[in-house]
């Protein structure tokens, strides 16, 4: 399992469709997820319904069954936002699983917003930093570091990025073969 996690436009979503394109890996977007359960309250980002202030077992059992239905080699779950959430959801996986972090520079976030988006660079950074500060961002920012099993700093040009999560692959294949030998 991959768990994807990083700051708002740094390529989270890059990285997850890269890995089910190119890998075959079980791509879904936390979110999804978070929608199925029935604790917490409801709410709704970027027009997605989902909840809040859930219980972590009830998430945790809703991943486990992920595996059960259909045992994917590779279940990228992305985005997490919640650093004790993928801490959690990484040890209770049944097999190997790495905490990939995601950032880049805030000018590099919000250049790729503005391009993706077609806004000015000054709604881009302020879309930018409301998300961040939804996420927490700063908030956890060494507790993700000290998870975090890959830490990518997602400034260099595609084809760097691509081989920095062909090596996330490689290390999560490595451990695998580590825990069946």
């Amino acid at each position: 399992m991959i768990l994807l996690a990083g700051t708002s436009e740094s390529g989270k979503s890059s990285a997850g469709s890269y890995f089910a394109q190119e890998h075959h890996a079980h791509r879904i977007k936390i979110r999804t997820l978070l929608a199925d359960l029935t604790s917490g309250r409801p709410a709704t980002h970027e027009g997605v319904p989902m909840r809040e202030g859930f219980d972590h077992r009830e998430f945790l059992t809703v991943v486990r069954r992920l595996r059960e239905s259909g045992d994917p080699q590779v279940l990228v779950i992305e985005s997490f936002i919640d650093a004790d959430l993928a801490d959690a959801t990484r040890r209770s996986w049944v097999a190997p699983a790495r905490i990939v972090f995601i950032t880049a520079t805030h000018a590099n976030r919000i250049a790729r917003l503005t391009a993706n988006a077609g806004i000015s660079p000054e709604e881009a950074a302020a879309a930018i930093d409301r998300k961040d500060a939804r996420k927490r961002v700063v908030e956890q920012w060494q507790q993700w570091r000290s998870l975090a099993d890959d830490w990518i700093d997602n400034d260099g040009d595609i084809p760097g990025f691509l081989a920095e999560l062909d090596a996330v692959l490689i290390r999560l294949n490595d451990q695998h073969d580590r825990v069946k030998g």
